[in-house]
C-alpha cells in the first residue's frame, strides 16, 4: 500500500507540473500583462515548490529552519492569492467607480483585521501567527467571493466565464483550507501527512479549473463605464435590476464625494 507521505509527494510533483503548464498557457494567451497579480501568484507557487524541495534536500530531516522557510513562503503565496482576488474583483466592478471604491475599502479593512487577529490571538507564538494569518486570509477570500457572486446574481451583473472560473478556483481552495484546518486543528501533528495530501489534492483540482479556464475562455473587450445619461434613456437600455445597479453606483459616488469634501 502506498503511504500517505508518498502520495502527497507524488501529488506535489504533479501540481508543480500543472503550475508550469498553467504559466505557459497564461503567457501563450497573453494574459500575463492583463492579470499581473494572478500571474505573479502562479509564479510564486512554482518558486515555493522549488525552494521547499531544495530545503528538504539540504536538511536531511525537517527542522525549525525548514518549517520557517515553508510557512514564511506560504504567507507570501497567500498574500499574492489575496492580491489576485483584488485584481479579479476590480475587473468585475471597476466599471462602477462607486461600487469599486466601497469594495476597495472592504479589502483594506479585511487585511487589517486579518493581521490584527494573527498578532493579537497568537500570544507571540510564531507557529500560531503563521496559521492564524493564513487561515484569516483564506477565510476572507472565500467570504468575499461568495458575497461577490451573490451580489452579481442579485443585480444581474455580468461576469466573464474566465473571471468566474478563476474566482471559483480561489474559493474552492480557500473553503477547503479553512474547513480542513479547523477540523484537524487539534490533531494537526498526528494527521499532518493525511492533511497535507488532501490539501495538495484540492489544490490540484483548483489548478485544473484554472488551466481549463485559461485554455478555453477568452477575455472580451473591456466594458465601457456606465454613461452619464438620463434615467429615462438608461431605463430603455437596461433591465430593471441593471438600473438599480446604476443607481447604487451613483449613490455611492455621491457619498464618497461628500466624504472627500468633509476631509
Amino acid at each position: 500500500m502506498v503511504e500517505p507521505l508518498q502520495l502527497r509527494n507524488l501529488a506535489w510533483a504533479l501540481t508543480t507540473t500543472v503550475e508550469c503548464v498553467l504559466f505557459v498557457q497564461l503567457a501563450r494567451r497573453k494574459f500575463l500583462d492583463k492579470y499581473p497579480w494572478f500571474s505573479l501568484y502562479v509564479v510564486s507557487t512554482i518558486v515555493q515548490s522549488a525552494v521547499i524541495a531544495t530545503a528538504y534536500r539540504v536538511f536531511d530531516t525537517p527542522n525549525m529552519v525548514v518549517w520557517k522557510i515553508a510557512w514564511g513562503s506560504q504567507l507570501i503565496v497567500a498574500f499574492l492569492r489575496f492580491q489576485a482576488l483584488v485584481e479579479l474583483t476590480r475587473k468585475i466592478l471597476g466599471r462602477y467607480p462607486g461600487i469599486w471604491a466601497l469594495a476597495w475599502r472592504l479589502f483594506c479593512t479585511v487585511g487589517i483585521l486579518v493581521m490584527a487577529n494573527g498578532l493579537l490571538f497568537s500570544k507571540g507564538d510564531w507557529y500560531w501567527i503563521f496559521h492564524n494569518v493564513e487561515r484569516g486570509l483564506e477565510l476572507s477570500i472565500g467570504a468575499i467571493i461568495v458575497t461577490l457572486f451573490l451580489f452579481a446574481r442579485y443585480y444581474r451583473l455580468p461576469i466573464l466565464r474566465l473571471h468566474s472560473a478563476l474566482m471559483v478556483g480561489l474559493c474552492l481552495y480557500s473553503a477547503f483550507f479553512v474547513l480542513n484546518y479547523t477540523l484537524l486543528e487539534k490533531h494537526i501533528q498526528e494527521l499532518v501527512n493525511f492533511w497535507g495530501f488532501l490539501d495538495v489534492l484540492t489544490y490540484l483540482a483548483t489548478l485544473l479549473i484554472w488551466l481549463n479556464a485559461v485554455t478555453r475562455y477568452e477575455e472580451s473587450a473591456a466594458h465601457a463605464p456606465p454613461p452619464a445619461i438620463p434615467k429615462e434613456l438608461y431605463g430603455k437600455l437596461s433591465s430593471e435590476l441593471n438600473l438599480r445597479l446604476y443607481h447604487l453606483n451613483q449613490q455611492l459616488n455621491q457619498l464618497l464625494r461628500s466624504e472627500d469634501q468633509h476631509r
